[in-house]
């Protein structure tokens, strides 16, 4: 598969395939998986389809045992919109009316997640996104301006490509070992069964002003499964824009800004 910053480790991208229904999802990763991918690519770990894994959920949601799910609103960063937050809120209470149990998801702060990821994605110091749009002489895209202005930046060096490795380790374990300390407080003898919280901080973003990654940038940095659920349409007349609310800083307000 074609991508950029190719040989950077620290952070691979994923292929997130597309589907309407999750069965067609489980047959896209029995596929792939049947081949052995693991054969022919050394990055690629030897982990067949497991069906005793796929059993232990299914019986859990057959015996209608009550689960728990963190909900994580704010990543202290960037505000949602109103239809974000409607969405919160309407999945927040399904989960309530069908018995199941709702914990405020409060981890190590994503802040910190997200500026290891953005290191990351600056290592050539935009060398190679630069040199692709070089090849057909087109201009630099405004979004990639701006992650590197109009050419290649000074390169990182090898000790601080190394500390921030270490230091994403360090927050994935920090991380983990959050997540694990939720048994204390879900009641169901498990740590949250799964972290829910937005996409993004809009529902749409206008041209050139999808200026924040945060809420998916961090899934990357620690490298977890993910999948997104639509949930809802966004309705004008009741997903109001708040005028009195106080922007956390700069990019956050440009954001809310956005939403009027």
């Amino acid at each position: 598969m074609a991508n950029s910053i190719d040989g950077q480790n620290s952070i691979v991208s994923v292929v997130g395939p597309l589907s309407h229904i999750v069965a067609s999802l489980k047959l896209v990763l029995k596929a792939l998986l049947s081949q052995q991918p693991w054969l022919h690519n050394p990055l690629c770990h030897e982990i067949p389809w497991r069906d005793d894994q796929e059993e232990v959920v299914k019986n859990l949601l057959d015996s209608k045992e009550q689960l728990a799910f963190g909900i994580f609103r704010h990543d202290g960063q960037v505000t949602p919109h109103p239809p974000v937050r409607r969405a919160m809120d309407m999945i927040s209470k399904a989960i309530e009316n069908l018995g199941h149990k709702v914990i405020a998801w409060a981890p190590p702060l994503h802040k910190r997640g997200n500026d290891i990821c953005a290191a990351t994605w600056e290592y050539d110091g935009g060398l190679n996104i630069c040199s692709a749009f070089a090849l057909s002489g087109e201009p630099i895209a405004p979004q990639v301006v701006r992650a590197y202005g109009q050419g290649p930046r000074e390169q990182a060096n090898g000790t601080s490509i190394a500390a921030n490795s270490v230091a994403k380790r360090e927050y994935q374990k920090e991380y983990i070992e959050y997540w694990n300390g939720t048994v204390k407080l879900t009641g169901t003898g498990r740590p949250v069964d799964a972290i829910i919280m937005p996409v993004a901080p809009f529902a749409a973003a206008r041209p050139e002003r999808w200026r924040y990654y945060g809420y998916t940038a961090i899934v990357n940095t620690l490298d977890y499964t993910s999948c997104v659920i639509p949930v809802m349409s966004v309705d004008k007349n009741v997903d109001i824009v708040d005028q009195e609310s106080k922007a956390v800083n700069e990019l956050d307000k440009q954001i809310f800004e956005d939403c009027k």
